[in-house]
């Protein structure tokens, strides 16, 4: 059965990754990087070996984009048919996604046969907006329109789509999910990581008995703290960073204050009333 590790990107996914992955399958000498790897996206290529091959298309069908994108697009008629495969293995299974949690063109990204548990990582949208226009080189207005636009979709490292929708439909569409679920704030999470981080290995051990320790969890928290990670970054570099981009840039809080101007705060704030008053975000 497969815990998902969720969030809307640039919302602190890889940062739970990594307390997650060197708290439950460090090995001696691996680095943070190292252990991370050990939590993959779904979609991800391998998982659809057998079932779906997205490059099945003749080069001059590539040449086509009609074609291509409406090829993407099918993957979904292939996520529990993945998802059944990665579980005949018996065991717990941790995923990340910044997938949406409904339904594309009728087909469910996940099912309770399937999904044993939910920990989504939900940040601040005026946040996002900043984050992801640094980290993918785009203007800030475009940000905040990507944020709101519900048919918004991305292509992964395996060129298979995941369809992200907009902050708030990804958000609601995994709220609403009758799945076990937990859901932190990248905000509670940045000023007690402690706190924060207990509560989701104590979920996570509702799941998969696991030594809960204080001083593991310090010492886990230490490792992967954001100053690391960069550091890190910096000397060895990140699979997951785009192109020259710093992946582990600032991973702060309230940047949005200076960052966007008053149309952008508003555009957002307007669009996610309902959503970010009862995150007290508003």
């Amino acid at each position: 059965m497969i815990i998902w590790i969720v969030s809307y990107p640039r919302s602190g996914n890889t940062w739970v990754r990594s307390l997650i992955s060197t708290y439950l399958f460090s090995e001696k000498e691996n680095t943070v990087f190292e252990n991370i790897k050990k939590i993959i996206n779904f979609p991800n290529i391998k998982h659809f070996k057998e079932i779906f091959e997205i490059n099945e298309f003749s080069k001059e069908e590539l040449k086509n984009k009609k074609k291509k994108d409406k090829k993407k697009f099918e993957i979904s008629k292939y996520w529990i048919a993945a998802q059944n495969k990665i579980n005949l293995n018996k065991k717990i299974t941790f995923l990340k996604t910044h997938n949406f949690g409904g339904s594309l063109e009728g087909n469910d990204f996940t099912n309770s046969e399937n999904t044993l548990g939910v920990i989504y990582l939900v940040r601040d949208p005026r946040s996002v907006a900043v984050s992801n226009a640094h980290h993918n080189n785009i203007s800030l207005d475009q940000s905040v329109n990507d944020l709101l636009d519900e048919k918004i979709f991305a292509t992964n490292e395996g060129n298979l789509l995941e369809f992200r929708s907009s902050w708030r439909v990804n958000y609601l569409s995994w709220k609403n999910r009758q799945y076990p679920k937990i859901i932190i704030r990248y905000e509670d999470l940045h000023k007690d990581t402690f706190q924060s981080y207990k509560k989701i290995l104590n979920f996570i051990n509702t799941f998969q008995k696991i030594d809960i320790n204080d001083l593991k969890i310090k010492d886990t928290i230490d490792t992967c703290k954001f100053e690391n990670l960069s550091n890190l970054e910096d000397s060895i570099g990140f699979s997951e960073r785009l192109k020259n981009n710093k992946f582990f840039r600032k991973g702060s809080v309230d940047e949005w204050k200076t960052e966007l101007n008053k149309n952008q705060i508003k555009k957002i704030e307007n669009a996610f009333s309902d959503e970010m008053k009862d995150l007290k975000y508003l």
